[in-house]
């Protein structure tokens, strides 16, 4: 089961402007659903979404690809099958530019959700950005969002 609260992140210049960034990842448990005869447990990617918030047990709250320039992101992924010390690294990108990336490590193997949040001091820029989500090199999703007044 995944239980875990790290917060990891490099804040970095973005455009012409300073931004401070806060990243954090937090996960939960979730109830394991059946399990289905396999040769051995594989992260798998559920579900992948953006939202504006994220619950007690980090399910998302107010799923949208829209963001006003002032919200805070928030990527929530639905992951089966981790294993413990799993590494997931979540890379937000505005355009084509990397604004920062964030690692979180399971602590526990399981199924649950793993919340990857992204905050600025400053208004965002407008305009389209994604965050991207690997483990072990290899891209296990990528989700696009705006940011519009």
């Amino acid at each position: 089961m995944i239980r875990q609260r790290q917060p990891q992140g490099t804040p970095k210049a973005f455009i012409l402007v300073i931004l401070v960034l806060t990243v954090a990842c937090q996960g939960t448990t979730l109830p394991t659903p059946a399990e289905s005869p396999s040769s051995g447990p594989s992260l798998v990617v559920l579900d992948a979404v953006t939202s504006r918030g994220v619950g007690n047990d980090y399910a998302p709250i107010d799923i949208t690809s829209r963001f006003s320039p002032t919200d805070t992101f928030y990527c929530i992924l639905q992951i089966a099958g981790a294993e413990q010390d799993t590494e997931l690294v979540a890379r937000w990108y505005f355009g084509g530019t990397l604004i920062t990336e964030t690692t979180y490590i399971t602590e526990n193997e399981g199924t649950g959700y793993v919340a990857f949040e992204l905050t600025n001091q400053q208004p965002w820029p407008e305009g389209l950005y994604r965050v991207e989500v690997l483990s072990a090199g290899v891209a296990l999703r990528s989700v696009e969002f705006r940011v519009a007044k």
